[in-house]
């Protein structure tokens, strides 16, 4: 289930909205309307407050949705396509569809992020200081606005990767040592660091002093640090299996079961040749794949009468991939649907057996003896 939905497409850019940031929408516009707003400016109705809560809030998200448009633009514009933008409970992400190919390049997208937001703060500080009279509802709505952007703007260059300034450290080292992975690697430790400091903070608020907003800290700590280690992993994944086609990781000795096969005889090729799986062919027809778990769902005094065909996956059912596929993009394919195992035909024809074990094996040997 998807739990974000489309808002708009601005400069061909999807724009959405995570369930998250319905919750933390309610939440500061409570605290802005119950809270902050009667107590800067009394003596106002409470359909006042509400209305200068709710479009106050959403002025500081479209600040958000700013800031990430200033990543978008600028990695658009170093030829980097973005795939959508999402708001979501801590603020928003731009989604690249690669990464960047350059430590330049990589520092320049990721400082329009803090620089808009600053620029946001110092535009709205302007108008607050040198424009508009004190004791205004308007008047403390766009000092809000400014503040909350110079935060997002500080908190955004906090060296904790994937946060802005952790990317910023990762260029710095990129530059430095010439390999992405490696300053990746340097960049998300970091960020761990950083993360683990932030949580133990946290619980100290928490046990010295009483106060639950250290659990804010524990979480944004834990969200960073696992935001870090999947960011790692993704490059990892993507950096092994670049420019891999699906012909270069599949099983070409295949083993084949017969459709009319019983059960039971199936169950001998199982532990015969040790494999978790069997195209099924007739002829020059291939007929789908059986697993072991087709056969969990059948009681064992049956097997001996149960044939293949009765059990398998058809052919329609199962997920058949082209010899030339690009293989980073069938392993995030196979793990989105949770798939062990896919066929391989070229014009109908079976040439092969990709498994998530083929890939995963792939990816050890590759960080074990280098991508040369």
């Amino acid at each position: 289930m998807n739990s974000s939905f489309r808002l708009v497409t601005i400069k061909g850019i999807p724009v959405e909205i995570n369930i998250s940031w319905l919750l933390i929408f309610f939440l500061f516009s409570i605290s802005l309307a119950q809270g902050y707003f009667p107590t800067a400016v009394e003596g106002l109705s409470p359909a006042a407050y509400w209305l200068a809560g709710v479009l106050t809030t959403l002025v500081v998200f479209a600040s958000v949705l700013t800031h990430e448009f200033g990543h978008s633009l600028v990695a658009l514009r170093e030829g980097i396509p973005i795939k959508k933008i999402t708001l979501f409970i801590f603020g928003g992400v731009a989604q690249m569809e690669t990464e960047p190919k350059s430590a330049a390049s990589e520092f320049k997208i990721t400082a329009a992020g803090p620089l808009t937001s600053l620029l946001i703060a110092l535009l709205a500080g302007a108008v607050y200081y040198l424009i508009l009279p004190r004791g205004l509802l308007i008047s403390q709505a766009v000092f809000i606005v400014a503040q909350i952007n110079l935060i997002m703007a500080v908190f955004n260059l906090i060296p904790a990767f994937p946060l802005d300034g952790g990317r910023i450290f990762r260029a710095a080292a990129w530059f430095f040592s010439k390999n992405m992975l490696t300053a990746t690697r340097v960049a998300v430790g970091l960020g761990s660091f950083i993360a683990f400091i932030g949580m133990a903070i946290g619980f100290m608020i928490i046990f010295f002093q009483g106060d639950l907003w250290g659990l804010w800290l524990i979480f944004i700590g834990w969200m960073i640090y696992q935001a870090g280690q999947s960011s790692y992993s993704q490059l990892v994944f993507k950096e092994t299996f670049s420019g891999v086609k699906v012909s270069e990781l599949m099983s070409t000795d295949l083993q084949t079961v017969s459709p009319d096969a019983t059960l039971e005889e199936l169950a001998d090729h199982f532990l015969h040749h040790k494999f978790g799986a069997f195209p099924v062919v007739y002829g020059s027809t291939t007929h789908g794949l059986v697993s072991l778990q087709n056969m969990k769902a059948v009681p064992r005094d049956e097997w001996p009468e149960k044939r293949v065909s009765q059990v398998l996956t058809p052919l329609k059912e199962a997920m058949v991939l082209d010899p030339n596929t690009d293989a980073a993009e069938v392993m995030m394919k196979m793990a989105a649907q949770d798939v062990g195992r896919a066929l391989v035909m070229d014009k109908g024809d079976l040439v092969g057996l990709l498994s998530r074990t083929d890939m995963m094996r792939f990816m050890q040997m590759h960080m074990v003896l280098g991508s040369d």
